[in-house]
C-alpha cells in the first residue's frame, strides 16, 4: 500500500496522493489538447511543476508524445548560444528517447553551414516530426526565466515558436507540435517584441490557490484524534490562502506532530500552535526547505530598488489602499509571490506572509538602507539625548530628502525632528550673537525677544502684502504666444518622431468600438467554413467534390459575385475534374492567392480565367489590421483586392464603374477613394506600399448574414438569402488560424476577439458598396497644414485657459470640460468619416497649461522675493535690529539660489 505523503518544495509525483487538482489543471490539459500554445508564469512554489509533472503523464497516458526541457539543466552562466542551442536539442533528443536512432554529433556537423535556430527549426521538421509520423508532440519548456539570466539574447527563440503555430496554415504537419512554457516572469520581460513574441498568440493558465472545494486529497493524510480532517484543512487555509508551498509544509508538520498533539485542544488552536511555533517564530532557521528566503531575497536583493519595494508593501500593511498600475516594483511583488490582485487593489497573500513580514521586518529592511544608520543608533543608544549625534548642514538636507515619500519608523521621525530643532536653535543662536555684537546696548534679552517677535510679524506682513500683490500679475501678449508656438512646435516634433503611434491608434481602437452597432449588411453572407464541418469530414482542406458541390449549389441560386477565401493552388481528391469544370463555368466566381511574404499561388484555372484576388492583410506594429490592401502591382499589372473585385463586380450590375482622379484619387459611384500615406492620421513612418485605404469598418461578423457550408451541402438555405448577393466562402474555424486582431479586439487580460479573414474581406467590399450606393463615407485624415494648426490651436487654448483662470479649482473644471468637448468632437468627426487624432491635441492642451503656470510661477515667485526684500528694506530704515533680524529670517528660509538673489538685491539698494 502506497504511504501517504505531502511534498514541502520540489514536484508531486503524477500519482501522488497529495495532489490537488485545481481549475488550471483542466484548462491546460484542454488547451494543449486543442494544439495551442500555452504559458504558466507564476511566482515561485505555486505547484507549476507538478502541474507539468501531471498533465504531461495525463497526455502520455493518451498516447501523446511529451518531453519537458527544464532550462537549469542548460545552465545560464559562461554559457555561449551553441551550447544553449546544442543542449535544447541534446534535451529533446533524450526527452524522446530518440538517442539509439539519431547521431546527435553526426546529425550536427551535418547542419554546420545554417545558423543556431535553423538547425532547432529542422530537428523539429524534420527529426521529430518525421519520426513520430502521427503522434501529437507536446514540448514542455521548464524554468523559463533562466533566459533572463543569459549573456545573449534569445528572442529568436521566442519568435520561433510562433512560427512553428504560423505555419500551421502552410504545413499541416506542425498542427501536430505544441508548446507549453512555465516559469517565474512577466512575458514582456521575456521578449519585447509585440510583432515576434508569441504570448499574444497564446493561452496564459492562471494558478489560484487551494480551495475549500478541492482540498479534499490533502484531508485523506490527515488523523488527527478527535478532529474532522475537512474542518482542519479549513482553518490550514486561513492562515496559508491556499499557497501550495505553504498548504503541504502545515499538512506535513501536523502529520508529523498527530502524536504529540493534545485531542482537547480546539482545532483552531492546534494549527494556530503549529504554524506558530514551527513557521512563523525564527522563520530565518525554520525555512527549510526555503520559501521565506526566497521572497525576502526576491524583494531586497537589489539595493537600488529595494526601497521602493518596501515601500509599497509598507504601505499595504498600512492598510492603503494601493491600486494595480503594474509598475516595475509592483511585478516584483507580485512575481515574489508575497502580494497578490484582489478587486484591482494589492494586498498580501495570506496570515504567514503578512506575520513574517510585517512592519518590524520592513523597518528592519529600510534601517538597513537608511543613509544615516551609524548615527541614529548611536543617538538611541544615549536615550535619545545624545546631540552630538544629530544631523546638521547638508548631511541633514539629504536625509530629509531621502525621507520625503517614505513611511519612517516613530524613531526616525523623532530623529530628524530633533535634528530639525536643534539646527534651527543654532541658527537662532549665530543670529543673536550677530546682532549682540552689532548692538552691544541692546544686550538685554527681553529687547531681543521683543525684536524677534517683531521682526517675524514684518516678515509675515511682507509676505502677504506681497503675495496679494503678485496675484494681479499676467505675462505679456508676446509671451504667451511664443508659449503656444514653443508647446506646438514640440508637439509636432512628438507626433511624428513615432512615440504617440500606438496610443493614437489605441485611441482610434475605442472609437470604433464607441460607434454605434450597424445593421446587417443586406448585400453580403458569408458561407463558413466552422469547426463543425471539420470535425464531420474529418478533413481540411475540404476535398474538391465537396467544394465543387458547395460552389454548383450557390450557383443555382443566382449570386451577383461569389468569393472563395480559401487556397486551392493543389487539387484536393477526389474531385478535381469535377471542380475545374465549375471553375470554368462560373465567371462571376473569384479566388485568392497571397502575394506578399509567404506567397501562396492562386488555382491554376482561375489564374487562366484572371478571376483572381488578393488575400493579403496590412498588419501594423501591433498586430492589428485597420488598413485595407486595395491593389498591388505584380510584373507590370495591377492584382486588386479580393474584397474590392467583389464589389467592382457588385456595382457593374448598376452600371457603376472606377474611374480615375488626379493626386492617384478613384471615383467610384458616390465614393471618392484617397490612397493611404506613410504618416496619415496618427501613423508615423507606415508602410504604404501598394495602394491602401483606411479601412472603415462596417463591424463584426455579428454585423453580416453568415450561414455553415452543412446548410449550403443540404440545400437547407432560403433563395432569396442568395440570390443578387455577394457571397463569400471562408473559414471560421479557429483551428485554421485566418484569424486576425481588429480595432474590436477589446481585451486587456485574456486573448483578445479575433476576426476571421473571410469576415475582414466582406468589410472592405462592404465599406466600398456602402461608399459607393449610400455615400457611406470612407474613413479620411486632415492634411498635415490643418494638423498642425490643430495643435497650434489646443496649445493656444491651453496657454490662454492658464492665463485667464488663476484659481486651481475653476483651472481644472475648465481642462476637464475642454478635453470632453475635444474628445466629443473627435468623436463626432469619426462619425461623419474623419480620423482626427486626438492625442497631440491634448498633449498640445495640456503642455500650454503646465508650461504657463511653470512660467508664471518661476517669474512670479522671483518678483514675490524681490517685493518682500524691498518692503523689509524699507522697514529697516524705520526699526534697524527688528528689519535685519527679518532679513535674516528670510534668508534662512530660502533656498541657496534664493538667498544669492536676495543678496544682490541688498547690494543693488547699498544696503
Amino acid at each position: 500500500m502506497t504511504r501517504y505523503r505531502y511534498q514541502v518544495g520540489g514536484s508531486l509525483r503524477s500519482n501522488a496522493l497529495s495532489y490537488v487538482e485545481r481549475a488550471c489543471d483542466s484548462e491546460l490539459y484542454q488547451a494543449l489538447k486543442r494544439g495551442e500554445f500555452c504559458y504558466v508564469l507564476n511566482s515561485r512554489q505555486m505547484g507549476k511543476s507538478s502541474l507539468l509533472v501531471k498533465t504531461s503523464c495525463r497526455l502520455e497516458q493518451e498516447n501523446y508524445k511529451c518531453s519537458v526541457v527544464d532550462l537549469t539543466n542548460i545552465g545560464s552562466e559562461n554559457i555561449t548560444p551553441l551550447q544553449w542551442y546544442k543542449g535544447l536539442v541534446t534535451d529533446l533528443l533524450s526527452g524522446f528517447n530518440l538517442f539509439h536512432k539519431i547521431n546527435l554529433k553526426t546529425w550536427w556537423q551535418e547542419q554546420e553551414e545554417i545558423s543556431l535556430l535553423q538547425k532547432l527549426s529542422r530537428f523539429i521538421l524534420e527529426v521529430l516530426l518525421v519520426e513520430f509520423k502521427n503522434e501529437q508532440i507536446i514540448i514542455f519548456i521548464d524554468e523559463i526565466d533562466n533566459v533572463l539570466a543569459l549573456d545573449f539574447p534569445v528572442d529568436d527563440f521566442f519568435a520561433f515558436i510562433r512560427f512553428c503555430y504560423n505555419q500551421r496554415a502552410v504545413n499541416p504537419e506542425y498542427n501536430r507540435l505544441t508548446f507549453a512554457i512555465f516559469g517565474v516572469a512577466k512575458p514582456s520581460d521575456l521578449i519585447q517584441d509585440k510583432q515576434r513574441t508569441p504570448f499574444n498568440i497564446g493561452k496564459s493558465i492562471q494558478l489560484d490557490g487551494f480551495a475549500i472545494d478541492n482540498i479534499q486529497p490533502l484531508a485523506d493524510g490527515l488523523n488527527i484524534p478527535g478532529h474532522n480532517a475537512f474542518e482542519i484543512m479549513r482553518h490550514i487555509l486561513i492562515w496559508t490562502n491556499g499557497q501550495p508551498f505553504l498548504t503541504h509544509k502545515l499538512c506535513q508538520l501536523l502529520f508529523d506532530l498527530t502524536p504529540k498533539i493534545n485531542a482537547t485542544q480546539s482545532v483552531e488552536t492546534i494549527v494556530k500552535d503549529v504554524v506558530i511555533n514551527y513557521i512563523i517564530n525564527n522563520w530565518e532557521f525554520q525555512d527549510e526547505p526555503q520559501h521565506l528566503r526566497t521572497i525576502s531575497d526576491r524583494i531586497i536583493r537589489n539595493e537600488h530598488i529595494a526601497g521602493r519595494h518596501l515601500e509599497v508593501y509598507q504601505r499595504i500593511l498600512l492598510g492603503e489602499e494601493v491600486l494595480v498600475d503594474d509598475s516595475r516594483e509592483q511585478i516584483e511583488l507580485l512575481l515574489s509571490g508575497l502580494v497578490i490582485h484582489s478587486q484591482g487593489k494589492l494586498k498580501v497573500k495570506n496570515l504567514i506572509y503578512e506575520a513574517v513580514f510585517d512592519l518590524q521586518w520592513t523597518s528592519k529592511q529600510m534601517e538597513k538602507l537608511r543613509p544615516y544608520a551609524q548615527k541614529f543608533k548611536a543617538w538611541i543608544a544615549s536615550g535619545q539625548k545624545g546631540t552630538e549625534y544629530l544631523l546638521r548642514g547638508e548631511t541633514l538636507e539629504q536625509a530629509l530628502t531621502w525621507s520625503y515619500s517614505k513611511r519612517l519608523s516613530d524613531q526616525d521621525y523623532r530623529f530628524l525632528t530633533a535634528s530639525q530643532e536643534a539646527a534651527k536653535r543654532e541658527i537662532q543662536k549665530d543670529l543673536l550673537a550677530e546682532k549682540q555684537a552689532r548692538y552691544l546696548e541692546q544686550e538685554k534679552s527681553q529687547f531681543v525677544l521683543e525684536m524677534h517677535r517683531l521682526a517675524q510679524q514684518i516678515l509675515a506682513n511682507a509676505r502677504k502684502t506681497a503675495k496679494k500683490n503678485i496675484q494681479k500679475l499676467r505675462l505679456a501678449r508676446i509671451h504667451i504666444i511664443s508659449i503656444t508656438f514653443i508647446v506646438a512646435i514640440a508637439v509636432i516634433i512628438l507626433r511624428f518622431s513615432g512615440v504617440l503611434e500606438e496610443i493614437e491608434l489605441t485611441s482610434l481602437d475605442k472609437l470604433f468600438q464607441a460607434r454605434p452597432v450597424t445593421t446587417v449588411d443586406p448585400r453580403i453572407v458569408i458561407v463558413a467554413l466552422d469547426e463543425l464541418h471539420i470535425q464531420q469530414y474529418g478533413q481540411y482542406p475540404m476535398s474538391d467534390a465537396i467544394l465543387a458541390q458547395v460552389l454548383q449549389t450557390l450557383k443555382n441560386y443566382n449570386p451577383k459575385a461569389i468569393g472563395l477565401d480559401l487556397y486551392r493552388d493543389l487539387p484536393v481528391e477526389p474531385g478535381a475534374d469535377k471542380l475545374i469544370q465549375i471553375y470554368r463555368t462560373t465567371p462571376n466566381l473569384i479566388g485568392v492567392k497571397k502575394a506578399i511574404d509567404n506567397k501562396i499561388a492562386p488555382s491554376p484555372v482561375l489564374a487562366e480565367l484572371k478571376q483572381v484576388g488578393l488575400a493579403d492583410q496590412v498588419l501594423d506594429g501591433d498586430g492589428k489590421i485597420r488598413r485595407a490592401l486595395l491593389s498591388i502591382e505584380e510584373d507590370n499589372k495591377i492584382t486588386l483586392n479580393l474584397g474590392l473585385k467583389l464589389a467592382l463586380r457588385y456595382l457593374e450590375t448598376h452600371n457603376i464603374y472606377a474611374s480615375d482622379l488626379p493626386n492617384h484619387q478613384i471615383k467610384i459611384g458616390k465614393a471618392l477613394l484617397t490612397p493611404f500615406h506613410s504618416n496619415d492620421g496618427g501613423y508615423v513612418r507606415a508602410d504604404a506600399g501598394g495602394y491602401q485605404i483606411l479601412l472603415n469598418f462596417h463591424g463584426t461578423q455579428k454585423q453580416f448574414q453568415v450561414i455553415s457550408i452543412q446548410d449550403v451541402l443540404k440545400n437547407q438555405i432560403p433563395a432569396d438569402l442568395i440570390r443578387h448577393r455577394i457571397v463569400l466562402i471562408g473559414a471560421t474555424a479557429e483551428s485554421v488560424n485566418d484569424l486576425y486582431h481588429t480595432p474590436y479586439s477589446n481585451s486587456s487580460f485574456d486573448n483578445p476577439a479575433r476576426m476571421p479573414g473571410v469576415v475582414i474581406h466582406a468589410n472592405i467590399a462592404s465599406s466600398i458598396l456602402s461608399a459607393a450606393l449610400d455615400g457611406r463615407p470612407l474613413l479620411k485624415v486632415w492634411l498635415h497644414q490643418i494638423e498642425w494648426f490643430w495643435i497650434l490651436l489646443w496649445s493656444g487654448m491651453g496657454t490662454l485657459l492658464s492665463w485667464f483662470f488663476k484659481p486651481l479649482k475653476y483651472l481644472l473644471v475648465s481642462i476637464l470640460f475642454l478635453i470632453l468637448i475635444l474628445t466629443l468632437v473627435t468623436y463626432i468627426a469619426f462619425l461623419l468619416g474623419w480620423w482626427i487624432p486626438i492625442i497631440p491635441a491634448i498633449i498640445a492642451f495640456l503642455a500650454g497649461v503646465i508650461t504657463q503656470i511653470i512660467i508664471i510661477t518661476k517669474h512670479s515667485d522671483k518678483i514675490q522675493l524681490s517685493q518682500i526684500v524691498q518692503q523689509l528694506i524699507k522697514f529697516t530704515q524705520e526699526q534697524p535690529v527688528a528689519g535685519q533680524i527679518a532679513i535674516e529670517y528670510l534668508k534662512q528660509s530660502e533656498s541657496q539660489e534664493n538667498q544669492v538673489l536676495i543678496d544682490k538685491i541688498l547690494k543693488n539698494n547699498n544696503y
